[in-house]
């Protein structure tokens, strides 16, 4: 494979090539599924779809969807991969497991055509996002999770630095020794890090980072947190969004950054669905709902129409990059979703307005539960967030959060100001929740 990399073939597939690829693809994986996985085999009978009921793309629309507590629940019943695993347990060569936020975790096994799969889909997500033959890029994760698998794609676009977790000094010295040029992270991780730098006498734009590439939470498409970031390294810093369950990367932000554009075709099959009915949305600008995504070139545990619980919305469906996979950026997750007095609100939204008043703000907030749901979600919402530096009049910060949440997220919060740095700090996701009941428990 060539060392400049990009499948211009895959990624510039006009709609009717696109929908033409991507059917021909799932009817394969269909037939396989429907040959080799007891789980599916039992879950279509139930709902009384046979194969011959799918003949087009369109046609996925008649299939059940797959729920994150079904794949824990098959995995019980069969341990380790469950009744969803398709293929020989021969031809396992790596499990990875997910993080568990969420509840017990899932563990995802891979052939060696899934660990190529998954490698072509992040190579593409990576030169989408700015790395080159000439990056170079510290991996600062375990290799049990799954951005260890990152490492074949870096090595196929440029050089990684295989680095583990919790080496901060390592971090620094692979930019200071080693040369390298480009940071992976989670989209909360640059401004810890360039904060741990400055208590250390580093300038972080003396370590010569050209690229940031965020992902696992939302945040690098707020524009104030962008700019924060690529103010304190002079870098650009894009967003690119994967699923454990599904496959590492599917989402990549060009330089024109205007959303993720979706860069696995071949590979899985995403669509958006309201949430509510299930009813999939037509891809057009401006559209939300929540991302469902089913594989079609995967063997040991093909998902079919499996719900992640996303919350996205389309950016746009043409780009000057040439890309044509639309874009998208997500703006929050069902699972983290409160209702406040029928209004669905988003921490991640919240954190957005906090963040959009940076400096006058950190952009770290937390909001606070204090009794168990539905009772802790009355008015006015309990949220600390932590006021930038030399901020002295605090009640009219205060006011200014407490109005913008009002007006843009329709509720009543009670905002509490606290001195940077008082909220805790997580290396890597950012918690946007405290459930201050259960800890009271303890």
């Amino acid at each position: 494979m060539s060392k400049k990399y990009w499948n211009e073939e895959m990624e510039t597939l006009s709609p009717e090539r696109f929908h033409d690829v991507q059917e021909k693809a799932l009817l394969k994986q269909l037939k396989y599924v429907y040959a080799n996985s007891v789980f599916y085999q039992e879950k279509f009978k139930k709902a009384g779809v046979g194969l011959s009921d799918i003949k087009t793309l369109e046609d996925l629309a008649k299939l059940p969807f797959t729920e994150k507590s079904e794949l824990r629940e098959s995995q019980l019943k069969e341990p380790p991969l469950g009744l969803h695993r398709a293929c020989a347990k021969d031809k396992v060569k790596r499990i990875y497991s997910t993080s568990g936020t969420t509840g017990r975790p899932t563990f995802i096994g891979l052939t060696k055509h899934d660990l190529d799969v998954w490698t072509e889909s992040a190579c593409r997500a990576f030169w989408t996002g700015g790395l080159r033959e000439d990056s170079i890029v510290p991996l600062v994760v375990a290799p049990y999770f799954i951005a260890g698998s990152y490492a074949d794609a870096l090595e196929t676009v440029g050089m990684v630095v295989p680095l583990g977790v919790g080496a901060t000094d390592r971090l620094i010295a692979a930019y200071q020794h080693i040369g390298a040029n480009a940071l992976l992270c989670t989209t909360s991780f640059p401004i810890l890090f360039a904060d741990s730098l400055k208590k250390r006498g580093i300038d972080p734009k003396s370590l010569g980072i050209r690229q940031i590439l965020g992902g696992g939470e939302p945040g690098a498409s707020i524009p104030s947190l962008r700019e924060q970031v690529e103010a304190e390294y002079g870098c650009r810093f894009t967003e690119m969004m994967g699923n454990g369950d599904m496959c590492g990367e599917m989402w990549s932000e060009c330089e024109y950054k205007h959303g993720m554009h979706f860069i696995s075709q071949g590979i899985i099959h995403p669509e958006i669905i309201d949430p509510d009915t299930g009813v999939v949305q037509e891809i057009k600008k401006g559209a939300r709902g929540e991302l469902v995504y089913t594989s079609i070139d995967r063997e040991c545990i093909p998902l079919v129409r499996f719900r992640t619980r996303d919350h996205v919305e389309v950016t746009q469906t043409s780009c000057e990059c040439g890309r044509t996979g639309y874009g998208i950026r997500v703006f929050g997750r069902t699972d983290d979703m409160i209702i406040v007095q029928g209004v669905n609100v988003y921490p991640a939204a919240v954190r957005d307005i906090v963040a959009s008043l940076t400096p006058k703000t950190t952009g770290a907030m937390e909001i606070q539960i204090y009794q168990a749901p539905p009772e802790g979600w009355k008015p006015p919402i309990h949220i600390k967030a932590e006021h930038g530096k030399g901020v002295t009049n605090l009640d009219a910060l205060k006011k200014e959060i407490e109005n913008l949440l009002r007006d843009k997220l329709v509720f009543r919060a009670n905002v509490e100001l606290v001195p940077p740095d008082a909220l805790p700090k997580f290396e890597y996701k950012a918690k946007l929740v405290r459930k201050v009941y259960e800890e009271e428990k303890k």
